[in-house]
């Protein structure tokens, strides 16, 4: 080895032993759920009294001591004022950790070096990438499939950066820039009906969301994106305790909640079926929307059709059709008639249709949706099987003894779920309605062949599916 060359082995020795570390606190201390979960517990930095443990002490525990499980002990995160930056690390431990890679002085040249070149030139990247997605990002819901592939193969690259990122390196303006981002990214993919996109994304992120601390509107940003993203996949019960933890948050930061905050909260209760207390929510979140300076039209659209989605829960199909033609209009007038936001209203007021048993009247919707999302999603997006899906089911209820009808429609379904449990999983919400939906096929044309009496398919919304943690599906945009 060369005299120049020996700095550069050091300076590897050094980088490898921080970046183990930094890998051993994300695996043992910060996964998606215990590391979120403190984040959110954690006091923020202007009420807390007591100091915490810092990143500095949990990177660098005595050798042979393993972190405790999370499930034992839940790990403090450390206010932004007490994380170390590489350069404040300890040189005797991490000699500890490393072995004696030289003088002390060639350490501390190499921890600058590491700082400087690596963790700088990472973070740099990270931030980069951030900028990049910006740019390039969209609504995936309406991209080919060509460019939304590419930007899902950014995301993942941008991600694993992310990830390999020291915690601290990106400084307070890039973390809040890299939280922002994540957020916004993750709200996207939710949209798209790729939630765990997102949530990997959280996952990668929340050590650096430690630096800003809980309650930064960034973050607190990035912990409503992870409640939607949970009530999407159906876990309703983790989503309303995270939301009303959020709720508070936000009402001692800014003073009330944020409107999408509390329409995510009225949701998670509709997903739970609780849907008394949700109704009693909707009408003042939107007296609140419209006595609002500036309305935010987008939200209150939101608002109207998830209200008459509930609507249609309660059995008052006629205002919840209603609500649905109000959003559509306002959608195709402000928006137009191809936004994705547009054909979800579509959808949803033919599902609602549907699943109380108006098959005739939610056909010739259906089928036209049908066709503008296959020309404008593809034909294997998810929200295009789901329209094919409530399409078929329509034809069935239009002639529920119509055995071929029955079988193409039950041929169909098996082919959707295939799908579906390939990109989404069997407990994905949209799998486990298919699969709900294909076993009440499956009786309906074995009575027709016993002749025995038919099943009533429009019940399938009073026994609809439930997620783990006991909630009803409700999917809806």
């Amino acid at each position: 080895m060369t005299p120049c060359e020996q700095p550069d082995a050091a300076l590897d020795a050094i980088l490898a032993a921080f970046n183990q570390a930094v890998e051993d606190l994300v695996d043992e201390a910060v996964d998606i759920d215990s590391g979120w979960e403190a984040i959110v517990s954690a006091r923020s930095a202007s009420d807390d009294t007591a100091a915490p443990r810092t990143i500095h002490d949990r990177m660098h525990p005595p050798f042979t001591r393993k972190l405790p499980p999370v499930e034992d002990s839940r790990i403090l995160l450390p206010r932004r004022d007490n994380i170390p930056t590489p350069a404040e690390l300890n040189i005797g431990e991490v000699m500890h950790h490393i072995g004696d890679a030289g003088s002390g002085d060639k350490i501390s040249r190499s921890i600058h070096l590491a700082q400087s070149r690596k963790a700088g030139s990472t973070a740099d990247d990270v931030v980069e990438g951030s900028r990049s997605l910006a740019i390039t990002g969209g609504d995936l819901r309406t991209m080919r499939d060509a460019d939304r592939e590419e930007i899902w193969a950014m995301i993942a690259r941008w991600r694993d950066l992310l990830s390999k990122c020291p915690v601290g390196a990106l400084g307070m303006e890039g973390s809040v820039m890299v939280a922002e981002r994540v957020a916004a990214l993750s709200e996207s993919s939710t949209a798209d009906r790729d939630e765990h996109t997102g949530l990997h994304l959280i996952q990668a992120t929340l050590p650096h969301l430690v630096f800003l601390g809980s309650c930064h509107p960034a973050v607190l940003k990035v912990r409503r994106a992870w409640a939607e993203s949970l009530s999407e996949l159906g876990q309703h019960r983790r989503a309303e305790s995270q939301l009303r933890r959020l709720s508070e948050d936000e009402q001692r930061v800014f003073g009330l909640p944020s409107p999408r905050t509390t329409l995510l909260l009225l949701w998670a209760l509709v997903g739970k079926g609780r849907l008394r207390e949700a109704e009693d929510g909707f009408g003042p979140l939107q007296d609140r929307l419209l006595l609002s300076q500036s309305p935010d039209r987008s939200m209150l659209w939101h608002l109207q059709c998830r209200h008459a989605w509930l609507l249609g829960r309660q059995g008052r199909v006629e205002e919840s059709v209603s609500g649905y033609d109000a959003v559509i209009i306002n959608r195709i007038h402000e928006l137009n008639e191809d936004h994705a936001d547009t054909m979800d209203a579509r959808h949803s007021k033919g599902k609602i249709l549907v699943v109380t048993g108006h098959g005739e009247q939610a056909l010739p919707l259906l089928r036209n949706l049908g066709e503008d999302r296959a020309r404008i999603q593809g034909d294997r997006h998810p929200d295009t099987l789901e329209t094919r899906k409530y399409l078929g089911l329509a034809q069935v209820l239009a002639d529920p003894r119509d055995d071929r009808v029955i079988g193409r429609v039950i041929h169909n379904l098996e082919e959707s779920l295939h799908l579906q449990d390939k990109r989404h999983g069997p407990s994905h919400p949209m799998s486990r309605d298919t699969a709900a939906w294909l076993g009440r096929l499956l009786r309906l044309r074995e009575a027709i062949r016993f002749r025995e009496p038919l099943p009533v398919l429009r019940q399938i919304l009073a026994i609809s599916t439930t997620a783990q943690d006991g909630s009803v599906c409700a999917e809806v945009r």
